[in-house]
C-alpha cells in the first residue's frame, strides 16, 4: 500500500516580479490577504511582505501576490 503525501506549491510574486516557488509537505498553510508573509531566499535573505492576492492554479499549486508596500512603479527582471 502505498503513503498518500500531501503537499503544495507557492509561487511568490513581489510587487509583480516572481521571487520564488516553494514547496511545503504536509498541511498547506492558509494565506489570507491583506497578512504579512515571510519569505525565505535562496540565499538566506528574508522578505516580509504583505499578501495582496492569491490564485489558485491548482488543487496543490497557488500565485502569491505580495507587495513592498513601496508605491513606486515594480521594476521587472527584464527592464534595465
Amino acid at each position: 500500500m502505498q503513503e498518500s503525501r500531501s503537499f503544495c506549491i507557492f509561487d511568490y510574486f513581489l510587487d509583480g516580479v516572481f521571487l520564488k516557488w516553494e514547496e511545503v509537505e504536509g498541511n498547506c498553510p492558509l494565506l489570507v490577504p491583506g497578512e504579512d508573509r515571510v519569505v525565505n531566499l535562496e540565499d538566506g535573505t528574508k522578505i516580509t511582505a504583505k499578501v495582496v492576492e492569491i490564485e489558485g492554479i491548482s488543487e496543490n499549486e497557488k500565485r502569491v501576490y505580495l507587495s513592498s508596500g513601496t508605491s513606486r512603479k515594480p521594476k521587472h527582471l527584464w527592464e534595465h
